[in-house]
């Protein structure tokens, strides 16, 4: 960071130390930072609304709709932009459900100053850093820089108050200079409220020798890097039988496909995904796959109770995969940057690498990639939901019952 930043950061961090947060009443009203949970007839919407209304994409509804779950304080949902004035006259404290913000793709300035001014006291639940990997540090905006630093300071307490995706996010921000994390994951790990879904997922997958029907939780075109391994997964997904599904979350494009919007995406952008998925498709062949196997979902019961049809969710979209585990059915995460490891790592989503899936990829070599044992899963959530129950607590957020009940199965 250059120097006339620093200054600007660090002068900045002094005035805003001299006012701290408002300390709110026993039970403090909570401001959801989320439009909606409930997007109505989203049949019927045009597609710019609903790619808007779900952050631009669908996987960000996974920890929402966890979150809204976990939290029994009175609840009230604000967008991101709401003003600091509408903060202070409507909540006790802000929560703002975070996914991979701290990186350079975000400038969070204007959010900062609105937090800044509000003045309440803001908790931010799994925060994670994006980088390519474990071995490269996070570099962030100076806006960004000072959002992180601003929740930081508007702590209710000397306790953390930022809920991080994990270790390497925590690090990230204690070499940022911004104390007060603590690394846990992603509260969509605590969805399913069995105190035994490991047991139940073992079950599951255990029924049959070899996996039969597959959803594919779609990459992007532009990561030409595992396209080979998308390729392969189509393949095995489109079963004559058992056919699967393709699960889209991200960018627009991607989940235009999935609507029959083809004719708003660019002919080129409409190119790639075909040689993303099925390249020996004509462009007309192609519309009607998109048709017949290509999915995006808008509520989170509706995408679980699709899942739960299928023995195995698999590919690089770690929500994806995720609420495939908590809808009692397998899945398989193939990591391709720090964020999907991360999130892998803390809430015992079996994963790969993508480069170490290698060629050839069929039912009986994933059958042998994933290795589950129920019993060390339900015990690192029993452990894990035991940490977030305190850190909610100490943050003056009333768990669910259901969630004290995970903790207190360890």
């Amino acid at each position: 960071m250059c120097a006339d930043v620093m200054e600007k950061t660090e002068q900045s961090s002094k005035d805003e130390s001299k006012t701290l947060p408002k300390m709110p009443r026993s039970v403090p009203r909570v401001a959801l930072l989320w439009k909606t949970l409930n997007l109505g007839l989203y049949s019927n919407s045009e597609f710019g609304e609903l790619y808007k209304a779900v952050g631009h994409n669908t996987g960000n509804l996974a920890f929402v709709y966890a979150i809204a779950s976990q939290i029994t304080n009175p609840v009230q949902l604000f967008p991101w932009h709401v003003s600091a004035a509408k903060l202070k006259e409507s909540a006790d404290i802000v929560v703002i459900p975070c996914a991979n913000q701290l990186g350079r793709h975000t400038e969070l300035g204007d959010f900062a100053d609105r937090l800044s001014d509000a003045g309440l006291p803001v908790v931010a639940i799994g925060l994670g850093a994006q980088a390519e990997d474990y071995t490269k540090d996070v570099v962030t905006s100076p806006g960004t820089l000072r959002w992180a630093q601003v929740i930081a300071r508007l702590s209710v307490s000397s306790l953390p108050n930022i809920y991080t995706r994990g270790a390497y996010t925590t690090s990230q921000l204690d070499k940022l200079g911004v104390q007060g994390s603590l690394p846990g994951g992603c509260p969509s790990y605590f969805t399913n409220q069995d105190v035994k879904l490991g047991q139940k997922i073992y079950e599951n997958w255990t029924k049959n020798p070899l996996p039969r029907s597959i959803t594919v939780a779609g990459g992007h075109e532009s990561w030409v890097k595992t396209r080979e391994i998308e390729h392969q997964l189509i393949g095995m997904m489109m079963d004559p039988l058992v056919p699967g599904q393709y699960v889209v979350q991200s960018m627009g494009d991607m989940i235009k496909i999935s609507r029959g919007e083809f004719d708003s995406i660019e002919e080129k952008t409409l190119t790639n995904i075909r040689l993303h998925t099925v390249p020996h498709y004509s462009l007309e062949e192609f519309k009607v796959w998109c048709r017949t196997y290509a999915r995006s979902f808008y509520d989170v019961p509706s995408w679980m109770d699709t899942l739960r049809r299928h023995d195995l969710t698999i590919g690089s979209r770690y929500h994806g995969v995720a609420l495939a585990l908590q809808a009692e059915r397998m899945g398989l995460t193939i990591t391709i940057d720090s964020r999907t490891r991360e999130l892998c790592e803390n809430t015992s989503v079996p994963h790969i690498s993508s480069s170490e899936l290698t060629a050839p990829i069929t039912r009986s070599s994933l059958k042998k990639v994933i290795r589950f044992d129920p019993s060390t899963y339900d015990a690192h959530r029993a452990t894990a939901a035991k940490h977030y129950v305190q850190f909610l607590e100490n943050n003056m957020l009333k768990p669910a019952p259901y969630l004290q009940k995970i903790a207190e199965s360890s």
